[in-house]
């Protein structure tokens, strides 16, 4: 073994950017690359980072649960504006 320190994981990264593209905030169900490198920052894409066709916002760089209640946000959003007529009460 070396004695050189390795740091593994992500417990302190942050996501500098995250894909708001109205088409990538579905889930595929398959197994996919979400994080990918824009403008030297890490960038979150809620669909597939190879699906392409992404529109960035910065996110002032937040964590990991940060991410995945920003996210989930997003979609309860995008949902509704979907269905606004049908589920809004009189």
């Amino acid at each position: 073994m070396s004695d050189t320190n390795v740091v593994l994981g992500t417990a302190g990264a942050r996501v500098g950017f995250v894909c708001v593209e109205t088409a990538h905030l579905g889930k595929n169900g398959a197994l996919v690359d979400h994080l990918t490198l824009h403008q030297g920052d890490w960038a979150y894409c809620p669909f597939d980072i190879r699906a392409g066709a992404h529109d960035w916002k910065a996110t002032g760089g937040i964590s990991m649960g940060e991410l995945e209640i920003l996210v989930t946000g997003m979609r309860e959003r995008a949902a509704g504006n979907g269905s606004r007529g049908a589920s809004q009460p009189g």
